[in-house]
């Protein structure tokens, strides 16, 4: 090989070329590739996979007389010198490899590298990170930490060192998936980090440490991580908007750090040993084994949990929910990687009344595997933030390809539209969809609802949006009871994160029957850019129109009016969590029923709806800038079959006048200053004990 490179430069120089300054640049350290190697720029890689080989083209270099190719195996790998060419291409069997490309001069030494190229960086971009056991662990660790300690280029240290504080509305967003192995990794998960596990089980991939820390108390939002086990002892002090799924914990697992947290979420989850809640005022675990559970605020709940856990109890300050679903559920798809096989997607099989995590134990199949199916990604279409728009993705999706979106901000002039039944649709490390100047629709539209996938998404609100997801058609293709349409960490925004008048008349609309939703956050900013009675505009949160809906952890919280609005029959609410708008400016600016009711119910089921059922609720009370009341937290008919369980309201702060003049229906005591919670056990209008 190195007579061949030789040859070639020495037929351009007729001089006598020294290789040492060849050899010295192609020895370089491990780093990060999707970074020039210092001296040369990156060039727009030209990257095909065809029939099954690696197909490299890049732009003639003008003054260069041939190319040097190295090779790494990882994306934080040693890079080696492989081959010498003079052509503008490069066809190699290793597809998952790291090529990158060194123009050699006529004096043999490297003056630009081209790339870095690879199927990776072409599928998934530069926001997504695929890590391999290969890798150098130094380097992996830095580029955590620098994300982690860096918004919009500044490094943003707290008095406390814990790092991207600030970063709560950046548009940076970094995904990171581990392939089998274990990494000696000690990681924390800042605002917009997401990280995964690419292997069939958790137990395939093993990260030493993970830590969600608080720098800002209760608003700890916008972080996920999923499909991996942690070594030892790991800390999740997180708010909404956050996700923790798939995860084997081999020690303890905390849920606080120090400050005050309000959250969160977790499903399909294996912890070895505790679980201490701390400061968590309210959290909802579902499907997951524990080795027990300590602590409580306000509301826990537990669906499908099993191990040594409180078992439910209930009084004026709160307590705990223990009980196992009846209603169908469906695991979040996930991406996975196979070095025979390649990249495929898994897509549990829908369940009912099954506790504990899936991939562990009773859960698993008859040949102790858990129950779906694989998906080729090659059915999908992998959309990237910089180069995709809803007319891109939206051709795919008439294509009948599935779509995989990648982390970034996609600005969508139209709805996406989901026309056909099963299709999957997920976003990748906090994909955000946010409409532009000439969408006044919404940003994603499910005409056929039955058997869809939905999950991992961020829908942010524009200057005038009319929803954000609109799930099914009334009198439209809705989902079956055996094929439900199931929606997973689903976070909408209203305002907050840019400057300017945001508008919606609700975020979602669900018309469809049987959908499933597992884990939203329906959010009228309450805080930062653009956010204010008359600024960040928007009545309701959800509207479920569709007959027997489910959902499993619903927080919903700051709008209008009301914040939830069941019209639907035969619906069920595994947890709920809700604050009420803290800017009503006026009594008289807040009334229901035709201005006969002080301020809008946080949930409402409507009066034609003849059975609803639901399990820890919890309303609460900042009413900051003007006396105001509300008369119940929660209304529903009085007749019919109505069954609520477990229902909290709480006096957080605010104005001293403002409060909760009841919980339900007229029924529990008020909350305000000095009389901060009120509990009821029951509400029903049967006669039956649950």
């Amino acid at each position: 090989m190195v007579k061949k490179r030789l040859f070639a430069m020495l037929a351009a120089a007729p001089f006598i070329v020294s290789l040492f300054g060849v050899f010295t640049a192609c020895k370089k350290p491990p780093q990060d590739t999707t970074q020039p190697p210092q001296g040369g720029e990156t060039a727009t890689p030209n990257f095909q996979i065809v029939d099954n080989r690696a197909h490299i083209g890049w732009d003639k270099v003008a003054g260069c007389d041939g190319y040097l190719i190295e090779k790494s195996p990882t994306r934080f790998g040693e890079y080696a010198e492989v081959d010498f060419v003079t052509k503008t291409e490069y066809v190699s069997n290793d597809i998952y490899a790291y090529f990158r490309i060194g123009a050699v001069g006529a004096d043999g030494v490297v003056k630009q590298y081209l790339g870095p190229f690879s199927y990776d960086l072409e599928a998934f971009g530069q926001n997504t990170y695929i890590i391999s056991p290969d890798d150098d662990m130094q380097a992996v660790q830095k580029a955590f930490d620098d994300f982690y300690h860096t918004v919009d280029g500044t490094v943003e240290n707290d008095a406390q060192g814990n790092g991207r504080a600030r970063g709560e509305f950046s548009d940076e967003r970094f995904s990171a998936y581990f392939k089998a192995g274990v990494y000696p990794l000690d990681l924390n998960i800042g605002y917009y980090m997401s990280v995964a596990g690419l292997g069939a089980s958790p137990d395939d991939v093993t990260v030493s440490r993970i830590t969600a820390e608080a720098p800002i108390s209760l608003c700890n939002f916008w972080r996920t991580a999923e499909n991996l086990s942690v070594g030892g002892d790991m800390t999740w002090a997180v708010s909404q908007a956050t996700s923790l799924r798939r995860i084997h914990v081999k020690g303890n697992l905390s849920l606080s750090a120090g400050r005050s947290t309000s959250g969160g979420f977790l499903a399909d989850t294996k912890v070895d040993g505790a679980v201490v809640s701390g400061s968590q005022q309210q959290w909802f675990s579902r499907n997951s084994s524990f080795g027990s559970w300590s602590g409580k605020v306000w509301n826990m709940a537990f669906v499908g949990v099993e191990g040594n856990i409180p078992q439910s109890y209930w009084d004026k300050s709160g307590g705990y929910t223990n009980i196992t679903s009846d209603r169908p559920l469906s695991e979040k798809p996930f991406l996975t990687f196979d070095d025979k096989l390649g990249y495929r997607v898994f897509v549990p099989a829908q369940q009912t009344g099954v506790s504990g995590a899936s991939w562990s134990g009773a859960a698993l199949g008859a040949e102790g595997k858990a129950r779906g199916e694989f998906i080729p990604l090659t059915d999908f279409y992998v959309a990237k933030s910089g180069r995709d728009t809803s007319a891109t993705i939206n051709a795919q999706l008439a294509k009948g390809k599935h779509i995989f979106l990648t982390a970034g901000i996609y600005t969508l002039d139209a709805p996406l539209e989901i026309t056909r039944a099963n299709t999957i649709v997920i976003g990748s490390g906090l994909a955000t969809l946010r409409p532009s100047a000439k969408n006044s629709d919404t940003l994603m539209r499910v005409r056929n609802a039955d058997g869809v996938k939905i999950s991992g998404l961020l829908l942010d609100a524009g200057a005038s949006t009319r929803t954000l997801l609109e799930v099914g058609e009334k009198n439209g293709n809705s989902a079956t009871p055996q094929n439900s349409a199931a929606l997973s960490d689903l976070f909408f925004r209203v305002g907050g994160a840019e400057e300017g008048k945001t508008f919606t008349e609700a975020c979602v609309i669900i018309n469809s029957d049987n959908v499933v939703g597992d884990n939203f956050w329906v959010w009228r900013a309450d805080h930062w850019d653009g956010v204010g009675w008359t600024e960040n505009v928007a009545k309701n949160g959800v509207i479920i129109n569709g007959d027997n809906a489910t959902f499993y952890g619903l927080f919903v919280e700051h709008f209008l009016e009301y914040q939830t609005i069941w019209n639907g029959n035969n619906g069920v609410t595994y947890f709920y969590q809700s604050e009420l708008p803290y800017d009503v400016p006026a009594q008289e600016e807040w009334l229901s029923h035709s201005g006969a009711v002080n301020g809008y119910a946080s949930y409402k089921v409507a009066d034609g709806v003849t059975s609803h059922r639901a399990y820890a609720l919890g309303v609460y009370s900042y009413l900051r800038d003007a006396p105001v009341r509300l008369e119940n937290a929660i209304e529903c008919p009085t007749a019919g079959s109505m069954e609520f369980y477990h229902l909290i309201t709480v006096y957080l702060s605010g104005n001293a006048l403002s409060g909760i003049n009841h919980i339900i229906n007229g029924e529990g005591a008020e909350v305000r200053k000095g009389a901060t919670t009120s509990g009821l056990e029951k509400y029903s209008t049967k006669n039956n004990a649950y």
